[in-house]
């Protein structure tokens, strides 16, 4: 079962011990997943799989899992908290590293466009994903360089195509106790075009 409009594939190291959970009467698994760039940076993915995908899953583990980037809300501290993950719909043959994802959505919040202190151009972008049954995901992109000044000036409701991979992102937040670490998770834009809507 193939949704066009949001497809992944992430393949690495099951980093955190799986931890077992019901949602309305399925068993789920809930873990980290490392998935190594590149680079040789490394993701730490957060991962829902339908137990009925696999009897058992250990620390250690290499997984290739296909699938959907997937949000829903919690409440954190009091605040509601936009929470993604990489939902397994199916477990393939394990090849390697590997993180893929293709959405098409439509842009659900005006692009933010900033600098870095090196002058590098970032733009911050949601798009809704819409989801059988009715349901969207608001997934969080983010854009580097000249694609990056280019989309920001892209309007709410713009219908766009993206390409990219699925990231953590460690950075730094100031708080009433101080600063702490945090982590964002975000799809890296490799590609981004809009998609011309064709009506009658």
């Amino acid at each position: 079962m193939k949704n066009e409009n949001n497809a992944a594939m992430v393949a690495g190291m099951v980093a955190t011990e799986p931890k077992k959970y019901d949602c309305c009467g399925e068993m789920f698994y809930a873990f980290d997943l490392s998935v190594m760039r590149m680079s040789g940076a490394i993701d730490l993915i957060p991962v829902n799989m339908p137990v009925v995908l696999c009897d058992e899953v250990n620390v250690g583990d290499e997984l290739c899992l296909v699938g959907q980037v997937r949000t829903y809300n919690k409440m954190v501290d009091g605040k509601s908290r936009l929470i993604v993950v990489f939902f397994a719909l199916e477990v393939s043959e394990y090849k390697g590293n590997e993180n893929e994802v293709e959405l098409t959505g439509f842009f659900c919040k005006p692009p933010v466009h900033r600098t870095t202190p090196l002058g590098r151009d970032i733009c911050d972008v949601q798009i809704a994903v819409n989801r059988d049954r009715q349901k969207s995901d608001y997934i969080p992109l983010i854009i580097w360089g000249r694609t990056a000044r280019l989309i920001s000036r892209l309007d709410v409701g713009a219908h766009v195509n993206v390409k990219g991979r699925l990231q953590s992102r460690v950075y730094q937040k100031q708080t009433e106790q101080g600063v702490i670490a945090k982590t964002a998770y975000e799809v890296s834009v490799s590609r981004i075009s809009e998609v011309k809507d064709v009506s009658g």
